[in-house]
């Protein structure tokens, strides 16, 4: 198990950076204004899930074979981009269902899973970023993997917390109207969430 300090260090830098909006949050609130509060918890558990296996995948060499490869980078962060834009243009043509803030959760809870899974996978920069941090918080002198492990759980706890603060401020303002054309707003504000996403995605770079 990593040391206190370096424990408490970890944490205060995992959180500041899960704080600041990417695709992740953006995709979170998608699904939290167009489809309601279930919807969100899945697409929060589908993200959770993803950085657990992006976690993997560095601690297995991945992260940092990206770190090094610009052609993979691209690679990854294309595909995102395209598959961010595709779930935008499905939420834009979504018809304006009107019912209960909480809505019926879209074809599947698995669905929304897998989507949320495979956007934050997709996310190069998230390989990259833990490539980069992770084995700054591995003391040498011990095994490193409780250590490891114990860090990929800080994370997911932190990135769930976070997660469901903009879920919840986001189902909350949806709650706010139930017209049709108050539907078709939030899943058209939902599909824009996803086009900055896939934008965001789009302007990473290999190396900054």
């Amino acid at each position: 198990m990593p040391s206190p300090d370096l424990l408490l260090a970890f944490g205060a830098a995992a959180f500041a950076v899960i704080l600041i909006p990417g695709p992740t949050v953006l995709l979170v609130s998608s699904y939290a204004i167009s489809q309601g509060r279930r919807s969100a918890w899945l697409c929060i558990l589908g993200v959770c899930l993803g950085d657990a296996a992006a976690m993997t995948l560095t601690f297995a060499g991945l992260g940092a074979v990206l770190a090094a490869s610009a052609e993979i980078f691209a690679l990854l962060k294309w595909a995102g981009v395209l598959y961010l834009t595709y779930l935008g243009l499905q939420l834009w043509r979504a018809p304006a269902a009107t019912g209960e803030a909480d809505g019926p959760v879209e074809r599947g809870a698995r669905r929304i899973v897998l989507r949320a899974f495979t956007v934050n996978v997709l996310h190069p920069k998230g390989l990259a970023f833990y490539a980069a941090l992770l084995p700054q918080f591995i003391d040498p002198a011990r095994a490193a993997l409780p250590q490891m492990a114990v860090l990929a759980v800080v994370f997911i706890a932190l990135a769930f917390s976070v997660l469901s603060m903009y879920a919840l401020a986001a189902v909350r303002f949806r709650a706010l109207l139930a017209s049709r054309t108050a539907r078709r707003t939030f899943n058209r504000t939902g599909a824009l969430c996803l086009f900055g996403a896939g934008a965001y995605v789009a302007t990473l770079r290999h190396g900054n």
